[in-house]
């Protein structure tokens, strides 16, 4: 009986005829167990991108215009209109304040800062269809900041890396 049989495969092949042969393994193995290969690959931003600061820059300021709309309301009509002006934009006040922070925490306040906005935007088209006009600018900054918030450069930068203090 010849060679009916290929050998097994984990016996070593014979190196072919013409072919130079290398030590070691034939693949790259990559980075070395505990570092990560971003050396080539997409940086974490550095300076906090144009979208965050515009997201972080339109909350404030409908935050400071709704505060200063309750304080005419309740100086102008009555107390109860502008404290129903501070509860139907409580989740946008509660996003200015957590704004304060877009510098320095993680994508948890961003997704956070999304769903608020998302229910001010129900809040602010409930007041349109009861007729309320002064809900409109509320709508148009929550949706704003939604959809800046939602941008990938605004993902990167609440996902990147920061130093453990």
């Amino acid at each position: 009986m010849s060679d009916q049989f290929p050998p097994p495969s984990n016996a070593p092949h014979p190196p072919q005829a013409g072919l130079p042969t290398y030590p070691g393994p034939s693949q790259d193995p990559g980075p070395a167990h505990g570092q990560h290969g971003f050396a080539h690959g997409p940086q974490a931003p550095q300076r906090m991108p144009g979208v965050v600061r515009a997201a972080q820059i339109i909350t404030w300021v409908l935050a400071g215009l709704t505060v200063l709309g309750a304080a005419l309301a309740v100086a102008v009509v009555n107390p109860e209109t502008g404290g129903a002006t501070l509860g139907v934009n409580l989740c946008l006040l509660v996003t200015a304040g957590m704004a304060f922070r877009f510098a320095s925490v993680g994508n948890g306040i961003r997704v956070t800062c999304i769903v608020l906005m998302s229910v001010q935007i129900a809040f602010a088209l409930g007041g349109a269809a009861n007729g309320n006009g002064a809900g409109l600018l509320p709508l148009l900054g929550a949706i704003a900041v939604v959809v800046l918030l939602s941008q990938s450069a605004a993902g990167a930068w609440f996902k990147r890396p920061r130093a453990h203090n």
